[in-house]
């Protein structure tokens, strides 16, 4: 599948949610409110069709990654590791028939402006799997928390003057029959102020395997998924 008009933007919206991530946090993510209302899993997914906007879409896939995007307009960190530490547990609300998830790190980077110290708007790239976990599956229609213990990085680059800034974020892969933990919002497409962004790969990201052209955006698309992190 292809990154759809609206990448540019999701990625500015990443960044600006990096830069400004609040230090007391501890669980990032989703905000995890209402419940998970797809009745689908890896073997489709919404896209922005040709004609008649929004609906959804065979993938031919039995697997696939999905990450947070943020929240149009919002600080809060929803992908993107605000430091090096480590996950310390995840936490996900699903359906009643939820398919086996397994927690994913993807690592991308980004240039950074030497005099500001920040991130260039449009220079992220993502995202490479650099860990994938066991497989596990949720508690159908209750959040279920399952504790892990993974590393994750931040590294700037001193060296250069326009620096490059790799980091670590947070994913979800699905495998098999289930239904995905996503929530799809009446106003899916659109681009209103605090909207969730949601970006899927299909099929999953292997470890290794880069993954910076296809990963496919679609705005009013929550993924009920948060992670527990511990600085180091």
């Amino acid at each position: 599948m292809t990154r759809p008009w609206a990448g540019a933007l999701v990625l500015a919206c990443i960044v600006a949610a990096v830069t400004a991530a609040p230090a007391s946090a501890r669980w990032y993510g989703s905000l995890m409110q209402g419940a998970p209302n797809v009745d689908y899993g890896c073997e489709s997914a919404l896209i922005m069709g040709p004609l008649g906007g929004v609906q959804l879409a065979p993938t031919n896939q039995v697997s696939c990654t999905y990450r947070h995007g943020g929240y149009l307009y919002s600080n809060r960190p929803t992908f993107i590791a605000p430091g090096s530490g480590r996950i310390t547990a995840i936490r996900v609300r699903s359906g009643p028939n939820p398919a086996k998830l397994r927690l994913t790190i993807l690592t991308g980077s980004s240039r950074v402006d030497t005099f500001s110290g920040r991130d260039l708007p449009g220079t992220y790239t993502c995202c490479t799997a650099r860990f994938v976990g066991k497989p596990f599956r949720p508690r159908p229609n209750a959040v279920t928390t399952k504790r892990v213990n993974v590393k994750v990085v931040d590294v700037r680059d001193k060296r250069l003057r326009l620096r490059i800034h790799s980091s670590d974020g947070v994913a979800l892969t699905a495998v098999g029959p289930g239904t995905v933990p996503l929530q799809v919002r009446e106003d899916v497409g659109a681009f209103n102020s605090g909207i969730p962004i949601t970006i899927g790969y299909w099929p999953f990201t292997q470890l290794g395997e880069p993954r910076s052209a296809d990963g496919y955006s679609m705005t009013g698309i929550d993924l009920m998924f948060q992670w527990n992190f511990k600085r180091r």
